[in-house]
């Protein structure tokens, strides 16, 4: 029998996945995943602002990031209808194939985004295909 659950402590969640560790459930990243990820223009973005940060980022902050690179526009700018094309997308189509691809760590329960265990394998294609895009900075 569990110990915590004979103390009374009702055992402990199993243990979240580290933001520096690679997960055994992830594949090694393969040269055309990683330009499969690279094709999107907001999962870029969401790589650089992932890199920008330093550390893991609220999904509301990632989104008004990316709406803002998208349309060239401070975030007071963008329509909140953009804003939401943009939470749709992340959220069921960039955030999660960009997890299973170990580029990102994305925690939907919490709202959190975190670089991934191979996301330095992106920095140098993606140095390139952010340095032809005018809306964001290298």
């Amino acid at each position: 029998m569990n110990d915590d659950l004979a103390d009374g402590n009702g055992g402990s969640a199993s243990p979240r996945p580290s933001y520096t560790e690679p997960s055994i459930d992830v594949p090694p990243l393969s040269q055309d995943n990683l330009f499969d990820a690279l094709s999107s223009r907001r999962s870029r973005y969401v790589l650089v602002a992932l890199r920008e940060a330093d550390g893991p980022l609220d999904t509301r902050e990632l989104v008004d990031t990316v709406a803002a690179w998208e349309t060239g526009k401070p975030i007071d700018l963008v329509s909140e209808e953009h804003c939401k094309r943009v939470f749709t997308s992340l959220r069921h189509s960039q955030l999660p194939k960009l997890s299973m691809m170990g580029l990102v760590e994305y925690d939907e329960d919490d709202g959190v985004v975190a670089p991934g265990p191979y996301v330095e394998q992106a920095d140098a294609y993606l140095d390139i295909a952010v340095s032809r895009d005018d809306n964001v900075e290298v």
